[in-house]
């Protein structure tokens, strides 16, 4: 697990953050600058940051910084600490067990309500991102499974047509993305888990809604297992 930030530091940034302006959205550029900033460490866990300090890092106003925040906040990258602050969240394997356990609840049920109720040309795509993390595994692409298999999970939860569980789910990722990024040790491209991809996909599309559920809970819990191993040991740190 990445140590760096065990000193908590206070007040602002400890190292340069770049922003890639979007012409679409200050916002989801400021969002995007300080997600990025706490995956390689320039913002390291339990660093307190303000609207203040990062808009004047950034070079833009407060309003882009706090809406960003706002956003991060919900995610749970970033603690509140009053309405303009927060803290960077510290490395935890109870943190990391708790969000596995909102993903395998949400992502099951999406699974279900595709399986239910899913638009099959969309389901068909799940299919093919599900084919494709099997074809990056066998090749040990990683970076081309890490982008199938985010395809294949979002692509599924917007095939059952309920936006906000999608939205949900997508938070999840992204805290859980970000987490193992920066705390955990890369996982690699798993076979195991693309062949379970396959299997989820075949039950959504044949309408088997009870397997869906049971087969995307069990792979959640294999990715949950395969990721807190290595920090067994860390307790309810």
């Amino acid at each position: 697990m990445n140590r760096t930030a065990a000193g908590g530091q206070t007040g602002g940034v400890s190292g340069t953050i770049s922003l890639e302006r979007r012409p679409d959205s200050l916002t989801y550029s400021v969002y995007e600058a300080i997600k990025q900033a706490i995956v390689d460490g320039r913002l390291p866990a339990n660093t307190r940051v303000t609207e203040a300090a990062l808009a004047r890092q950034l070079v833009v106003s407060k309003t882009p910084v706090r809406e960003a925040l706002l956003r991060l906040k919900e995610i749970g990258l970033i603690e509140a600490e009053g309405p303009k602050a927060g803290r960077i969240v510290s490395p935890s394997y109870n943190r990391m067990r708790d969000v596995y356990e909102v993903r395998e609840a949400l992502e099951a049920t999406s699974a279900r309500v595709a399986a239910e109720r899913g638009d099959r040309t969309l389901l068909l795509a799940v299919k093919r991102k599900a084919e494709a993390t099997v074809a990056a595994a066998e090749a040990d692409d990683v970076p081309g499974y890490q982008r199938a298999d985010e395809a294949f999970h979002r692509t599924l939860a917007k095939a059952g047509g309920n936006e906000r569980l999608a939205r949900l789910i997508d938070d999840a990722n992204v805290l859980l993305g970000v987490l193992r990024q920066r705390d955990t040790p890369e996982l690699g491209a798993s076979l195991l888990c693309a062949e379970r991809h396959v299997m989820i996909a075949d039950a959504a599309l044949a309408g088997h809604a009870d397997d869906a559920f049971r087969l995307m809970a069990q792979h959640v819990r294999e990715v949950r297992d395969a990721v807190l191993a290595p920090l067994a040991g860390e307790g309810a740190g």
